[in-house]
């Protein structure tokens, strides 16, 4: 009832929501209890993001046959834009121009099912709706894997493109929940 009055929503938006937060395992039902906040599975999300990377490098691939210099133009434009939102923007700005640079790029492949699961795989993957980079290190190696991935499709580069991406998306502190100490 809460959640009914804070956000104006019917109970049946608040317990469709919720239910695809459970789905997303970022809340759990606790039976005569509600909703809480779940514990993250650290095995589950290096799953997820083992097939996410799979899925990415996919994506990247059959991409990179589509890149033409004014594509190659559009994707330096959208690392300089993540760049600018790690020095001065906001973290709902750094997460927005993260996604936009990955699916513009995965928006290139001609396997639209691929970018789709690829997409869906991510979002499923993620923690929180906003992604939050640990520290100013962090967002800055993550700029720097955008370069390393532009870099790898300029030169058309096939095994490089692969290696830059699984090495952006695993390494990333951003995808890495903070362990328990």
């Amino acid at each position: 009832m809460d959640l009914e009055e804070r956000f104006g929503a019917t109970r049946f938006d608040i317990r469709a929501a919720l239910a695809e937060l459970a789905l997303r395992q970022t809340v759990e039902h606790v039976p005569n209890r509600g909703f809480r906040v779940a514990t993250p599975d650290r095995q589950r999300i290096r799953d997820m993001l083992a097939v996410r990377a799979l899925l990415e490098v996919e994506a990247a691939l059959t991409a990179l046959p589509q890149l033409d210099a004014a594509a190659l133009r559009l994707l330096e434009a959208k690392a300089d834009a993540f760049d600018r939102a790690v020095a001065e923007g906001t973290p709902a700005s750094q997460s927005a121009t993260n996604l936009d640079f990955h699916d513009t790029l995965y928006g290139f492949s001609p396997n639209r099912a691929l970018v789709e699961v690829a997409t869906e795989t991510r979002d499923r993957a993620r923690l929180w709706p906003l992604v939050l980079w640990p520290s100013m290190q962090s967002l800055r190696r993550s700029a720097e894997g955008h370069r390393e991935i532009l870099a790898a499709l300029r030169a058309g580069d096939a095994a490089r493109v692969a290696a830059s991406v699984r090495s952006h998306i695993l390494g990333s502190a951003a995808n890495q929940p903070v362990e328990e100490g």
